[in-house]
């Protein structure tokens, strides 16, 4: 085998592995960031709703990536809920209104 050919495959597999650890990485930033974001608004919905109580901010901060996830899927389902309920409470309002034009 050329030492050309030889320099060549090991560019290529030097350019696979270097391509391999980037997204790697940045895999890995991209979550770190997500978990920075959540855990961020985490902070600020203690702020708001609970005036900064520090008890539960110590308590934010000390929260696992996986725990802060887990609250937020809860919030995200409590959020579509209230969607629901709303859309629910419009449908019936309306029907009871209907109901009564026709009495």
């Amino acid at each position: 085998m050329k030492t050309s050919t030889k320099i060549g495959l090991g560019l290529s597999i030097a350019t696979v592995a270097g391509v391999y650890v980037a997204v790697s990485l940045s895999e890995k930033v991209i979550k770190k960031v997500e978990h920075g974001r959540t855990r961020c608004k985490a902070k600020q919905m203690v702020n708001e709703k609970f005036n900064g109580n520090e008890k539960l901010l110590d308590v934010v901060d000390n929260l696992s990536d996986s725990e802060l996830d887990s609250i937020g899927q809860v919030v995200k389902e409590i959020k579509d809920g209230r969607e629901k309920v709303s859309t629910l409470g419009e449908k019936i309002k309306s029907n009871t209104e209907k109901f009564l034009e026709e009495l």
